[in-house]
């Protein structure tokens, strides 16, 4: 399972409308690369048979089997700071992180 903070529910419902999403809902990824080997990626995309689905805060969240092994239990949250504005992930699985949080080892 996957918890969405409600910051991160917020800025997800706002993308969602900004972009015309309609029944689309958030997926996280995983792509190779990044300082420690995985990276994260998300988007809109069309709920499949084998997704885990998670609902938090409003927001919907899409992860497949293969990448929920990775991240189950993480915690994604939205923060705005002087530097800039991001989601951050918080994964109990990573073995490492980089310094910004978007990539990870497991």
């Amino acid at each position: 399972m996957i918890q969405i903070t409600e910051k991160a529910a917020e800025k997800i419902r706002e993308m969602k409308d900004s972009l015309n999403a309609g029944d689309r809902d958030f997926r996280i990824g995983l792509i190779p690369g990044g300082c420690r080997g995985l990276s994260y990626e998300f988007g809109f995309d069309h709920h499949r048979e084998d997704d885990m689905k998670s609902t938090d805060h409003g927001a919907t969240i899409l992860v497949s089997p293969d990448v929920l092994e990775k991240v189950d239990g993480m915690t994604i949250d939205f923060v705005e700071e002087m530097a800039g504005s991001m989601f951050v992930f918080r994964n109990p699985r990573a073995a490492a992180t980089c310094s910004c949080g978007n990539s990870f080892s497991g």
